[in-house]
């Protein structure tokens, strides 16, 4: 096991993407859509997703054929699904703070990981797209584990890649299989607020933090972060 960063509470950082990291639930929407309307004759609302989301995307798929529709060609949905990923990624951005957060951390010594259900690629497509991936030691999928959230396998396989310890870890999501995963993974859990999980619903699962806005992370991670900090208290 490395040794600690006596300097900082954490030695390594785990964030879920999709509603932690960047607003990405419209563009996944969209490129869902383009999938589907021409092979099941309409469009799609994210509500009739939804139900779907937790698994990798590739997974997602099967499971909407196979209850709506006959998947005939499952490769080549799959290969138009990884297009529309490269192709569809303008309106992706990062949540307001993020970006000076995860640079405060590198700067700090702090390993940074993505564990997200999404396939490894699509997930490392959208990290991209909301111009993060070089900030990042890691990202890793659904597809890159056995288990999905929130079996802990997938936080567990980056606390052993970054060797580090999992009380010196902290995992970051919006949802409640988010805080499951941190807690069984025996990391310290951040539940947020503006993704696509429900306040009551992140704080009747006791994460160690609930936080509400993405500019103050900092105060949960106990980072001070130069010309952040000071900023953040006066804009809020």
């Amino acid at each position: 096991m490395q040794a600690h960063n006596k300097k900082n509470r954490f030695d390594a950082v785990v964030f879920d993407l999709d509603g932690t990291l960047a607003n990405t639930f419209p563009t996944v929407l969209r490129i869902f859509n383009r999938l589907l309307i021409d092979r099941t004759g309409r469009e799609w609302k994210l509500a009739e997703l939804a139900p779907y989301f937790g698994t990798p995307e590739t997974v997602m798929i099967e499971r909407i054929f196979s209850d709506h529709h006959n998947l005939d060609n499952h490769e080549a949905v799959i290969a138009d699904f990884y297009r529309l990923c490269h192709e569809d990624g303008h309106e992706i951005e990062a949540f307001d703070g993020i970006r000076d957060l995860l640079h405060g951390l590198r700067q700090a010594g702090v390993k940074l990981g993505v564990y997200s259900g999404a396939n490894t690629e699509s997930a490392r497509i959208r990290v991209g797209h909301a111009g993060l991936l070089e900030y990042f030691d890691e990202v890793i999928g659904g597809d890159a584990v056995s288990n999905y959230k929130p079996h802990p396998e997938g936080l567990l396989k980056l606390i052993e890649q970054f060797d580090v310890d999992p009380v010196k870890t902290v995992y970051i999501g919006d949802m409640v299989s988010d805080i499951e995963t941190g807690r069984d993974a025996g990391a310290t859990t951040v539940a947020v607020t503006w993704g696509a999980g429900k306040r009551e619903a992140l704080a009747a699962a006791n994460p160690d933090h609930l936080i509400d806005d993405p500019r103050m992370l900092h105060l949960a991670l106990q980072v001070t972060l130069q010309g952040i900090v000071h900023a953040t208290e006066n804009n809020l």
